[in-house]
This record gives structure tokens, sequence and C-alpha cells, in this order.
């Protein structure tokens, strides 16, 4: 990832130059993780999810200089996941003409059977939240020490405040004071990236 965070807007500006390897390199960054639990989560078997990944990536890129943001219509991670779904449903099409496997058969049946969109959205949804608070809680984890992230991660399993304190060698109050520290940049930092990579 490239040294300065780039918005929204000023990322997918560059993107329409296919040829900017660190606008593409920032890109994969931050989305790839995503599009591959979503590939898993839709019934892509594990043994070809990498390949599905790499395959919407290219579509991605292919589509991204032609690609028009009005953020009135609809999000960039809206666009994005319908390109993940034809993708998938590609694939699914693709395995049943294509096989006599009729364990990836009964696999394309169950997927349109089983996931309408509402679900679909869901899944999308889902995977977004628990991506974003990875990226968040790995930028937070260069700003705060690792004594403070404990305070915030021990306090939210439930445990208690004396013996964190003890553990850490800190006064109880700190405990409660890093935990708010982190607690207040964790959720600004997942605001921030909903703003900018949405």
């Amino acid at each position: 990832m490239s040294e300065t965070f780039n918005t929204r807007m000023t990322l997918l500006g560059r993107l329409r130059n296919q040829h900017d390897d660190n606008a593409w390199q920032d890109f994969v960054f931050f989305y790839q993780k995503y599009i591959f639990t979503v590939l898993l989560r839709l019934g892509v078997p594990n043994a070809d999810v990498e390949d599905q990944s790499q395959k919407v990536l290219l579509a991605l890129w292919e589509k991204l200089p032609d690609f028009n943001y009005q953020a009135q219509n609809c999000k960039f991670r809206t666009w994005m996941s319908r390109i993940i779904r034809n993708k998938v449903s590609h694939y699914f099409e693709k395995q049943k003409r294509y096989s006599n496997d009729l364990e990836r058969a009964e696999l394309l049946q169950r997927n349109n059977d089983e996931k309408n969109e509402a679900e679909i959205y869901q899944i999308y949804e889902q995977q977004w939240k628990l991506h974003v608070a990875e990226l968040a809680w790995g930028q937070l984890s260069t700003e705060f020490s690792v004594s403070a992230l404990k305070c915030f991660e021990a306090l939210a399993k439930g445990e208690k405040a004396a013996d964190i304190a003890a553990e850490l060698e800190l006064k109880i109050n700190s405990v409660f004071v890093n935990r708010k520290r982190v607690q207040e940049a964790f959720h600004r930092e997942i605001r921030r990236l909903n703003e900018e990579l949405s």
C-alpha cells in the first residue's frame, strides 16, 4: 500500500489509468480480502476461490476505467458486489455445463434456491462490516501501544479490570482510559473507512 491513503474518489480516478500499478496495489490491498470472503460465503468451493477472486479482480480492472461514480445512485461497493455476483453466477453456470460432478450440480442448485437477493445482500453487508473492522484494527495497531489495545480487547471479552491492571501493571483507571481511547479511535476509523471505501 502506498504511504499516503487515497480517498475513494482519488483512487477511483487513478484507476482509470490501467497502468497505474500503485493505484492497483492500493485497490487490491483494500478490497481483495473482502472479495475472497464474499466468494466463499456465496458457495464457491475453497479449491476455486483464489481463481475466482482473480477473475473478479480482472473484471473490475477492465470495468473501472469506464466506471462513473455517482454517490446519489449507488455506492461503489454495491457496483462491485454486482460484479462479484455476476462472476459467481457465471462460475456456477459453467460448472453445471461442463461437469457431470453431481456434487457441484447440487451446489449450484443450493446456491440458486437458498440464496435470494436479500440473503445475498446480507452476506455482502456482513462481510463488509467485518472487512472494514479488520482494516480499522490493523490501523489502530500502529497508533496505540500493545498495552492500550490489550485493555480494549480484554474488557470487550469480559475480563475484570482489576485482573487486566495487575497483568499489565497499570492502575485500574488507566485500563478504562485506554479502552475509551481505543474504542473512540476504532469507531472513528470504521466511519472513515466506510466513507472512503464504500
